[in-house]
C-alpha cells in the first residue's frame, strides 16, 4: 500500500509539470520509470477519487480542480489559525478553560488549533481529530450559521448517534437547540459528545457571511456549567471580533483580544 501510494505520487506530480494537453500513460510511465499497465491502475484509481481526469478525444490525462482546492483549503486553514490564534489566547486566558478552533468537514468537525487552560481537571482533545456535527458545540454552532437550505441537506445524511445519555439523537428535538442556538447566538454541548465535558461555542463568519470555523470554550461539566451564560456571551463576541477581522459585518459589537492534572476524555 505504501508502494502504491508513492507510486501515486509520482504521477501527480509528472501530471504537475505537463502542459494543459496532459500527457497519456505511456509518457507518464516514462517520466516515473514505470510500466504502462501500473501506470494506467493509478490513474484510474486516482480518476475514482477526483483527483484526475481523462480527454476521451486525446485520451490523454490531467489533474482536476481537486488539487487546487486542497492547497486553497490548506492555506485558508492556516491563515484562519493566524489570525484566530490571539483570541483564543485570550479568550483562555480570561476564562481559564481549554479554548479550540475548528472547521467543518462533511458531518463533522476537524480541531485546527487548541490552547489548554490552567484548570486541574482538563479534556482531551487534539489537533486534527474529528468529532461529530450534533454532538458538539463545534458542530453546533457552524450548522446554525448555515441556511436553512444547507442545514436540512446536513440532516438529511446525519445518523444523530449517541455518544453518551445525553445526545440529542430526534430531529426535530435537534432543530430546536439550533434555533435556541440561533437566537443565544452561541451553542452548548452539556456532556453530549463525553460525559463529562462541556463545551460552548460559537461561528465564525468570512467577508461573504458564510461560516468559515468556529471557536469552543472547553472544560469539565462541574467547571462550565453554572458559567454557559457568561462563557457564551464571551465567546459571542470573540467569534463576532474574529469575523470583523475577516471582513464580515456581525449585527453587534463585540470585543477584540485582550480582555497536578487529571483528564476528561474528549471536548466539542
Amino acid at each position: 500500500m505504501t508502494r502504491a501510494l508513492s507510486r501515486g505520487l509520482d504521477v501527480l506530480e509528472a501530471l504537475v509539470d505537463a502542459d494543459d494537453k496532459g500527457l497519456g500513460p505511456s509518457a507518464i510511465g516514462q517520466r516515473v520509470d514505470l510500466d504502462k499497465a501500473t501506470v494506467a491502475r493509478l490513474l484510474r484509481t486516482l480518476g475514482e477519487a477526483g483527483y484526475v481526469a481523462q480527454d476521451q478525444r486525446t485520451r490523454s490525462y490531467r489533474l482536476t480542480g481537486k488539487i487546487l482546492w486542497l492547497a486553497h483549503s490548506f492555506a485558508a486553514r492556516l491563515d484562519l489559525r493566524s489570525v484566530v490564534r490571539p483570541y483564543l489566547k485570550a479568550l483562555r486566558d480570561e476564562l481559564g478553560e481549554t479554548v479550540h478552533l475548528a472547521v467543518a468537514h462533511d458531518l463533522g468537525v476537524v480541531y485546527v488549533d487548541k490552547l489548554e487552560g490552567e484548570g486541574s481537571v482538563q479534556l482531551v482533545s487534539a489537533i486534527g481529530q474529528t468529532m461529530p456535527l450534533h454532538s458538539t458545540s463545534l458542530g453546533k454552532a457552524l450548522l446554525a450559521a448555515l441556511t436553512e437550505e444547507e442545514r436540512e441537506g446536513k440532516y438529511a445524511r446525519m445518523d444523530f448517534l449517541p455518544r453518551t445519555d445525553r445526545t440529542i439523537r430526534n430531529l426535530s428535538a435537534f432543530r430546536e437547540e439550533i434555533r435556541r442556538t440561533q437566537q443565544r447566538g452561541y451553542s452548548i454541548d452539556d456532556r453530549e459528545n463525553e460525559p463529562f465535558g462541556a463545551c460552548v461555542g460559537a461561528p465564525i463568519v468570512g467577508a461573504d457571511g458564510r461560516p468559515v470555523g468556529a471557536i469552543s470554550v472547553a472544560g469539565p461539566s462541574f467547571r462550565m456549567r453554572d458559567r454557559f451564560a457568561q462563557i457564551g456571551e464571551r465567546v459571542r463576541a470573540t467569534a463576532r471580533a474574529i469575523s470583523r477581522e475577516l471582513g464580515a459585518e456581525p449585527d453587534q459589537p463585540a470585543d477584540g483580544p485582550g480582555h497536578a492534572r487529571a483528564e476528561v476524555a474528549g471536548a466539542g
